[in-house]
């Protein structure tokens, strides 16, 4: 069983092992809300709703003032400022609806009654999990499965855990407590279970991330390649034919579709900065995205959707938010990446770490928020484009790709660890 956030980008770096799983003969289902469910199913996988449909936006978490203490006693580096901000403001908040740190209400109570009463029915053997998907460890022991989490970013959960315990091992304690174990333990309570460590980080972690893009934790870990799935449509006419010019990809990813938050730089610089140039654009953009923009250059084409691997094959090199999924399909097709965050204000510091995995494997080129120009933007992508050095760290990157295993690699592994896990 994988046990699901409801969102688009948390399912598809999913679906490549569930589908090698199923291969390999296995029962595979999804569990998650109804709202993902037309998803689960067009991606050639069983669905199985929980509770109501989730109202996944931000609430309120813990109070301000105990998580500005919680800061200043973990005093994170100049290196995690990024890790910090982006758990407090984006995972905190998330997870505070479905885990509230109290008793939960009906709707919250819905969807992990519903999630341990399939699991109790269905048996699974093992459980892959989304980080972000608190209840599926608790499903997980209500039936006697083996259980793990299937990464699909930086580990900020195992992060915050070893910096909670490193605190708390020091004179003092931690005066605030595991802002985890806060939200969560109420949970784990009503089913009469301890909030140990199995509960946040699973028997073990199967990781797409590349290793050296990964945060330093003690973590048992199982490499996965990423390998990229998207949304597939019949492919548009126009892509059947060899592009005449350099062809460029601009895109903000599937989040960007989803969940479109104003990073601070207007997408209408962004498209006037191709402007003159000698390329072929293609920026696939929705209605929302392109609300605020005016005029369109004439050699930007914008289309509403086509899936990365249709579009990626004929591309000389991509502009990108720094979302995972993105990097995967570029990487998969030896393209050079420019990549910036301030493409998008969700997660700027997943876009921090590829790029700068991106940059130091010489595959492409990273751009900061802090004094982002469009005129630096334009060089940056002439550099991408006229470099063959770029085109050569592309390749290497590939075969960084390669030398990771790949989904039906690891079915074996993920059979012999739930066997032992469940011995």
């Amino acid at each position: 069983m994988f046990a699901t956030w409801p969102a688009t980008s948390h399912l598809y770096p999913a679906a490549p092992l569930a589908w090698a799983l199923q291969s390999a003969g296995h029962e595979v289902v999804v569990a998650s809300y109804p709202a993902l469910a037309d998803t689960v199913v067009a991606a050639g996988l069983t669905a199985v709703s929980l509770g109501a449909t989730a109202d996944t936006a931000p609430k309120a978490s813990l109070p301000d003032d105990e998580l500005d203490g919680l800061a200043a006693a973990l005093g994170p580096g100049p290196d995690e400022g990024h890790l910090w901000e982006f758990f407090r403001h984006r995972i905190l908040p998330v997870l505070s609806f479905h885990y509230p740190g109290r008793a939960p209400d009906a709707e919250q109570r819905a969807m992990v009654d519903d999630l341990v009463s399939f699991a109790r029915d269905w048996r699974p053997d093992l459980v892959l999990w989304d980080p972000a998907f608190l209840a599926a460890p608790v499903a997980a022991r209500a039936c006697g499965a083996a259980h793990a989490r299937l990464m699909w970013g930086l580990d900020y959960f195992g992060w915050i855990r070893e910096r909670c315990a490193r605190l708390a091992a020091r004179p003092g304690g931690n005066p605030v407590g595991d802002p985890l174990v806060r939200l969560a333990e109420p949970m784990h309570r009503r089913f009469g279970y301890d909030s140990d460590e199995e509960m946040f980080l699973g028997q073990w972690t199967v990781d797409l991330m590349p290793p050296r893009m990964r945060l330093p934790l003690d973590t048992r870990s199982v490499s996965l390649r990423a390998v990229p799935y998207q949304q597939t449509s019949v492919m548009p006419p126009w892509l059947r034919e060899r592009p005449e010019r350099p062809r460029v990809c601009l895109t903000l990813g599937v989040t960007g579709r989803e969940r479109f938050i104003n990073s601070g730089v207007p997408l209408s610089e962004v498209l006037d900065m191709m402007s003159g140039l000698d390329v072929e654009v293609v920026a696939t953009l929705n209605a929302d995205q392109l609300a605020s923009v005016g005029q369109v250059p004439s050699n930007v084409r914008t289309v509403d959707y086509v899936p990365l691997n249709q579009l990626l094959p004929t591309c000389s090199a991509i502009v990108h938010h720094g979302g995972f999924g993105t990097f995967a399909a570029a990487a998969a097709q030896r393209l050079p990446q420019l990549i910036t965050g301030a493409l998008s204000a969700w997660d700027r510091g997943v876009a921090m770490a590829t790029a700068q995995y991106v940059e130091s494997r010489g595959a492409g080129l990273a751009m900061a928020v802090e004094g982002f120009t469009p005129e630096v933007m334009r060089k940056h992508l002439l550099t991408l484009l006229h470099d063959p050095s770029l085109g050569e760290g592309a390749t290497e990157l590939y075969h960084d790709l390669l030398a990771t295993p790949s989904p039906a690699d690891i079915v074996p592994v993920l059979e012999q660890l739930t066997a032992r896990a469940r011995g």
